[in-house]
């Protein structure tokens, strides 16, 4: 059984990106889970800079 690790942009600072990273990523998962993956979310984090976005990393079984 082969594991591959999944990384998505989840979120942001600003409320309205957030709304829209949100939206994409659960539309993500929720196509993976339909198709028969299973996801383990292993953790959330943001890269030190000006970027705000918050990354999230899943593990594909």
């Amino acid at each position: 059984m082969s594991k591959e690790l999944l990384t998505l942009k989840t979120g942001n600072t600003s409320w309205w990106k957030n709304r829209k990273y949100r939206r994409e990523a659960a539309s993500k998962i929720k196509e993976l889970r339909q198709s028969g993956h299973k996801l383990k979310k292993i953790k959330s984090y943001r890269l030190n800079g000006a970027n705000s976005l918050i990354y999230t990393d899943y593990l594909i079984r």
